[in-house]
Parts: C-alpha cells; structure tokens; sequence
C-alpha cells in the first residue's frame, strides 16, 4: 500500500503544481471573446518590462468596467503579453507615448481565481494607432493557447 501512495501523492503535486501554470478552458474562452474587452480612456503614467510581459500603469477618472477592489486605486496595471509586448516595445522605446499622454485602451477587466487578466488588446494615442485591436486580439488568442495548462 505504501509503495502505491508515495508515487501517486507525487503525481498528484506534479500536476496540480503544472496546471497552475497557464491558461485552462475557461481563461481561453474568456480572454478570446472580443465582447469581453472595454474602451478606457486613461492617463499614461508609466510602464515596466518584466520578461515576456509589459505592465502599463494608467490613471483612469471611470473605473466602472473594472472590479471594485480598484475604485480607490491611484493607478491601474494592465498588461501586453506575447506579440503584443514586441509591437509596442518599439514605441515606448522612442519615446511615442509618454507620461500624462491620454491613451485609449480596449482591454479585459476580469479578474479569475486571484489574478487580473486586464490584458491590453488595443491601443491609441490621440495622433495614431500603435495596436489595433484586431493584431492584438489575435495576439492574445495566439499568446493563451501556446501557454495553455494541463487542466
């Protein structure tokens, strides 16, 4: 009995520790339904590139798409992942965005289990598009189901 319990406790820890680890069924679903994504209109205030993702942080007056626990956040993290990241990376580089710009963006506001997943679909400046929100929904759809879980 004891030769079976060992090797299926760390069976079980092997997967539940790899199914943490990317994007189940119902992320997929989610984070791929353009329906799912909100206009904001927001202050730029800065960004942080952190591995395989950029984090912008936004000023936004109308909170109300987001989840309540942000209504009396300064600032919001919303985030570029995959292609996205390499799209804009060039236009934070030379300076095309910068602190106190007004920027639109179309983005996720869900929260799932205990993460945000407010995912930066579309972006603009008064003057141009950087990512519109076709590229950058497709980007997403690509970005979730390469990085997918076990469950």
């Amino acid at each position: 009995m004891k030769r079976i319990l060992l090797p299926l406790l760390v069976i079980i820890l092997l997967l539940s520790v790899t199914a943490c680890s990317g994007y189940n069924e119902v992320m997929r679903e989610h984070l791929g339904n353009e329906d799912n994504y909100h206009v904001i209109d927001a202050t730029f205030c800065s960004y942080k590139e952190a591995d395989d993702r950029i984090y912008l942080y936004v000023a936004v007056e109308d909170k109300s798409a987001f989840d309540s626990s942000e209504v009396n956040s300064e600032e919001i993290r919303l985030e570029l992942v995959g292609d996205n990241c390499k799209v804009l990376s060039e236009a934070f580089a030379q300076e095309e965005i910068r602190e106190g710009d007004i920027i639109t963006v179309k983005c996720s506001t869900w929260i799932y289990m205990d993460s945000t997943f407010y995912y930066v679909a579309e972006l603009k400046t008064q003057s141009q598009t950087l990512l519109s929100f076709d590229d950058g929904l497709k980007n997403i759809i690509e970005y979730v189901k390469d990085n997918k879980s076990l469950f």
